[in-house]
């Protein structure tokens, strides 16, 4: 590809050497040339400056023009800098001419017309070409330097932010033992306090500071990781929000900290959390004064009711007037027993003394426990309950006494606050991550977005304290933070006019890929954490058993009873009389007759088998058991619930 044709301006009022400078240049070299011509000082200059004929590579300048001389010419290229804006090489007449002299008023070279050959002037403007771009390139970098400094210089001095460079000083063992201020910025006085530090040391600035300073800034300059730390200055007593990060090479030691002064915001921190404690103390003393005191009230309420039932059934009877004095009382004494155990269940959870046990809950028995209990008041009330039936199991990891408290609360509000004749839909729908959705829909009035808004706020009736339904406002409160305790969440949809739907939402047990739900159900009534704890990761192997937990006999015959398990574990003591009750309760329930308990003896030992096996046990297994043991005994016990449940089917249909 042949090279770009050179612009040569030629600034000679001798016609006869500017045809000379011309053949020289076209015979000297093999670049190829384009010309301009200028006769005064004057013209040339427009023409670089206008760019007449295009850029300009390179300008001939005769030393004397008729307007003016090359020092002049130069003068007025320059404008004041010291590079013309295209190299130019003076021509001179004689060899008295100061070279240096036009060098210096921004020529690259000079030559004489005498003893200028065709090769020496093609060398001369060459070079002239390459010397200027080299120094049109350095003065370019000069100039983004200089601007990056000052762009930096203007950061660095307008930041609100502390910042300054150090260089961490070592002793001998390369242990930091002081630092150096290299460098700051005018926040650094403001953020501090200390003026004029460069040069000074940390130790010299301040005797007493702490050592995990000149840590921390070691190892940013050791390792190159930055770090971010608040810390105290104790001398300075002042708070810093420091961020600090190694400069260059670690060989320079050199950090940079950026550091903000946060005591305000630490103080008002210390204040916020002082003031919490001081209402959580608050909190805590009225929780108490409420339990003691609802306490207190229970004995002589509980003495009232019972003296006055003692009256309604005495002999003689009481006259029609004293009869009604009587309901009166009674019908206040029980509004004021429920009230107070009301506010016993709120004290306990907010001051959390309240105890729940997380443990799997068939839904199902739950529900028919719920159903049995609510639907007297149902029909006294001309309400129609339609709850869900269920193919399977459907258990909820959950408390399940609490959880009864919460459905029923919901069922009697539908009830109390429903239309009559009226509907009660109660549903069991799945929800997003791995929950279970239990919905309470009623048929009544429906809650406005006003009254939604004010929904759970303690004994707030919504209006309805002029109303004939009795109520306290404070069922709905327990209800969310006994849901929420459970891991789970409430809500409410509510449309005026048509009804609402009360709902809450637990997890569920997880479903397996064939069956959908866990095929086998096994309960295990433990009350040593770490046997349960062992007990659970050994049946967690079997992705088709649920395990459900009780951690005493009560809680576990209970949940037996509901969940209808097709196995126990029992994980206690059998010589305890506790243990050999609890197996006789298991076996004279119709409901749990069926169901083979497996003992978890903490000793094989042949009097224990004996006494575990004659007390009713299915098998006997002595801890820690293994896992494979473990699995046949359950395989076993799995085939006998089996054989049973198709046995007492026959017999239900002969």
């Amino acid at each position: 590809m042949a090279r770009p044709l050179w612009h040569i301006l030629l600034i000679e009022d001798s016609v006869d050497d500017r045809a000379d400078l011309r053949q020289m240049l076209l015979r000297g070299g093999s670049r190829g040339y384009r010309f301009s011509e200028a006769e005064l000082g004057a013209d040339g200059i427009r023409q670089v400056i206008e760019r007449t004929h295009g850029p300009v590579d390179c300008v001939l300048l005769d030393h004397d023009l008729p307007d003016m001389d090359a020092p002049e010419v130069l003068a007025a290229l320059c404008q004041g800098s010291d590079m013309a804006p295209c190299p130019v090489v003076v021509i001179t007449g004689t060899a008295s001419a100061d070279g240096l002299k036009l060098l210096g008023a921004g020529a690259q070279d000079y030559i004489g017309k005498s003893w200028t050959s065709a090769e020496s002037l093609t060398r001369a403007v060459e070079n002239a070409v390459e010397r200027f771009a080299m120094m049109d390139h350095r003065r370019s970098a000069e100039a983004a330097l200089r601007a990056s400094e000052e762009h930096y210089r203007a950061l660095f001095n307008s930041i609100d932010a502390g910042f300054a460079v150090i260089e961490m000083v070592f002793d001998e063992q390369e242990t930091a033992v002081d630092a150096r201020y290299l460098q700051v910025n005018p926040a650094f006085a403001r953020q501090t306090g200390f003026s004029h530090v460069e040069g000074r040391t940390l130790r010299d600035l301040m005797p007493g500071a702490e050592p995990y300073w000149l840590e921390a800034y070691s190892a940013v300059s050791m390792t190159g990781t930055p770090v971010r730390l608040q810390q105290r200055a104790e001398s300075l007593e002042r708070w810093f929000d420091v961020y600090a990060f190694r400069l260059g090479a670690a060989q320079a030691h050199q950090v940079a900290v950026l550091f903000t002064d946060i005591t305000e915001r630490k103080q008002t921190e210390l204040a916020l959390i002082a003031a919490k404690a001081e209402a959580d103390k608050a909190n805590r003393a009225k929780s108490d004064f409420l339990l003691g005191m609802s306490h207190e009230l229970r004995s002589p309420l509980s003495a009232m009711l019972g003296f006055t039932q003692l009256i309604e059934a005495g002999t003689p009877a009481p006259t029609p007037a004293q009869q009604d004095s009587v309901q009166q009382i009674l019908h206040a004494g029980w509004y004021l027993l429920g009230l107070i155990n009301e506010i016993l269940d709120l004290s306990a959870i907010e001051s959390g003394k309240l105890a729940l046990s997380s443990q799997w809950v068939p839904l199902n028995a739950l529900l028919d426990d719920c159903r049995a209990m609510i639907e007297p008041q149902a029909q006294a009330a001309g309400i129609e309950l339609c709850f869900p039936t269920f193919a399977q199991p459907c258990l909820v990891l959950a408390d399940a006494t609490r959880t009864k408290q919460v459905l029923l609360n919901l069922l009697t509000n539908a009830i109390k606050y429903n239309r009559s004749p009226g509907r009660i839909d109660l549903r069991c729908t799945t929800a997003p991550g791995q929950r279970l959705r239990v919905s309470v829909g009623d048929t009544g009035h429906g809650l406005s977005a006003a009254q939604l808004a004010q929904l759970f706020e303690p004994f707030n009736r919504l209006g309805q304290e002029s109303g004939g339904a009795p109520g306290t406002g404070i069922g709905l409160v327990i209800c969310k933070r006994l849901v929420e305790l459970m891991g789970g969440s409430i809500g409410v949809d509510s449309t005026v006019g048509v009804g609402s739907c009360f709902w809450f939402e637990l997890d569920a047990a997880p479903a397996t890929p064939e069956r959908g739900l866990p095929a086998h159900t096994v309960l295990c009534i433990e009350n040593d954490a770490t046997r349960l704890q062992r007990v659970e990761e050994l049946v967690a192997r079997w992705s088709d058993v649920c395990l459900l937990r009780a951690r005493d006999l009560r809680s576990g015959i209970e949940t037996a009873r509901m969940a209808r398990p097709d196995a126990i574990l029992m994980g206690v003591p059998l010589l305890d009389p506790g243990a050999v009750q609890a197996m006789q309760r298991l076996a004279q329930n119709p409901a749990t007759a069926h169901i083979p308990v497996i003992a978890l003896g903490t000793e094989a030992v042949a009097h224990d088998i004996e006494a575990g096996l004659a007390a009713g046990c299915f098998d006997y297994l002595a801890q820690p058991v293994h896992s494979e043991v473990l699995g046949r005994a359950l395989e076993l016990a799995f085939q006998r619930t089996h054989s049973s449940g198709l046995r007492a089917t026959a017999k239900e249909i002969k």
